[in-house]
């Protein structure tokens, strides 16, 4: 089995070269839920670090997890062919319910970065699908409170159906009750 080698991390510390080198040593002895936890953990700092995205991404796709690869492979801004099915099947479930659900699934580090951050494919990417344009200065967190989804989608929405229909079967039962008493 192939794993991903990590050379290309940009390094700013020798904190940040103990970790990469704590992620290859997990990768080559087989232990790639200890690389994503680690790399996991880098996700939590302020700066938005695209090639730690990428990174994990690739851990995720040698651990099969397809769905959560295309997500930080999508937000890494990294277009290879061997990343095109994971980032089209995150994409395709979590745009379903509009752009707002899409970023809404984003890890909080990617929401906070502002758009200037952001690698230029990721922005064009989510112009394409729908993304108000920014101010570049403007978190995604923030485009998410200016833009909320739509009333008439969303789990809320389908709360609603649901408590409907069980009250419209209560009331059937009760008719059919006393009918037939």
């Amino acid at each position: 089995m192939r794993y991903p080698n990590l050379t290309g991390i940009v390094l700013g510390s020798d904190r940040d070269r103990d970790k990469v080198d704590r992620v290859e040593a997990a990768i080559a002895t087989g232990q790639l839920w200890r690389a994503k936890e680690i790399l996991s953990g880098r996700l939590g700092s302020a700066e938005f670090k695209p090639d730690v995205y990428e990174q994990l991404g690739r851990v995720l796709l040698q651990m099969g997890d397809d769905p959560q690869a295309g997500k930080f492979l999508f937000l890494s801004g990294v277009r290879r062919p061997e990343y095109a099915g994971a980032i089209d099947l995150f994409v395709r479930r979590h745009s379903r319910g509009g752009w707002q659900s899409l970023v809404g699934s984003f890890p909080a580090s990617a929401r906070a970065a502002s758009w200037a951050n952001l690698p230029p494919q990721v922005r064009d990417d989510l112009r394409a699908l729908g993304v108000p344009a920014r101010p570049a200065v403007e978190g995604l967190r923030r485009t998410l409170e200016k833009y909320p989804r739509s009333q008439a989608s969303g789990p809320g929405c389908t709360a609603v159906s649901v408590v409907a229909v069980a009250i419209g079967l209560l009331i059937a039962l009760i008719v059919v009750f006393f009918y037939d008493h």
